[in-house]
């Protein structure tokens, strides 16, 4: 683990810890201890108590920034930018443990072009989001196929957990049932895409709910047979006349 890594760990803890303490311990020390408050503002706030507030404070201020940092840097589609601003310092160790410790999929790009609501466009916007979806199923198939892909995309972006990307990611764009999802691909392509998505199925039945790193994960036979089954596919795919992979 890098030391920004253990550094934003322990500020992640020190956050949680603060917020108890402003929003619980603190009324409750004011309240059962009559001369809190003038022990608190005793010499002019120059005392102890007031500067371990301020060493305190100041590493909750970080650790807010750095979670700013972060979803600018890998997540900046993210929703979560909202309450990062509004709640500032009370949401960060919530989108902190949700996007570093749970790892969920990050949002690096829009899945989803914004339609227009001019009808002359509307026939521009469909095949926008046709491209889109085929780029996004067909890439993550490509992920799949290469090893190399994999540790490069790991190496260009450490905070990620890519053997659980490559699960996420295939959820994230595989819509089968959507009218939308069908009309960008033909019926043979839609056969084919079911068959890997039954393979990843299967696969997600054996591997353990938080995979291990992929330099690990690449080393099982999980993702040796999963590999194998991802160039398959993007042969067939190849085949039928798609030039896109």
């Amino acid at each position: 683990m890098k030391l920004i890594d253990r550094i934003t760990y322990v500020t992640f803890g020190i956050n949680i810890a603060a917020i108890l303490f402003y929003f619980i311990g603190l009324p409750i020390i004011v309240m059962t201890i009559p001369d809190a408050f003038d022990k608190i503002t005793a010499n002019k706030g120059q005392n102890s108590y007031n500067i371990a507030l301020t060493v305190i404070s100041t590493v909750v201020f970080f650790h807010w920034l750095y979670c700013i940092w972060f979803l600018f840097k890998y997540d900046r589609h993210s929703k979560s930018i909202f309450p990062l601003l509004f709640f500032n310092v009370i949401y960060a160790p919530i989108y902190f443990y949700r996007v570093r410790i749970k790892k969920r999929p990050l949002r690096k790009k829009i899945n989803k072009p914004k339609q227009d609501i001019e009808t002359e466009d509307m026939s521009t916007t469909a095949d926008e989001f046709e491209d889109l979806t085929r780029n996004n199923v067909f890439g993550v198939i490509d992920l799949w196929a290469s090893e190399k892909s994999q540790l490069d995309y790991q190496k260009d972006v450490p905070i990620a957990q890519v053997s659980a990307e490559l699960f996420c990611q295939w959820d994230d764009f595989y819509y089968p049932d959507s009218s939308d999802f069908k009309q960008a691909f033909s019926k043979v392509e839609l056969e084919i895409l079911a068959e890997f998505d039954k393979a990843l199925n299967e696969t997600v039945d054996k591997t353990p709910e938080n995979p291990p790193q992929i330099d690990v994960f690449i080393k099982t036979q999980e993702w040796i047979d999963m590999n194998k089954k991802a160039i398959e596919i993007k042969n067939k795919l190849n085949k039928v006349g798609n030039k896109r992979l």
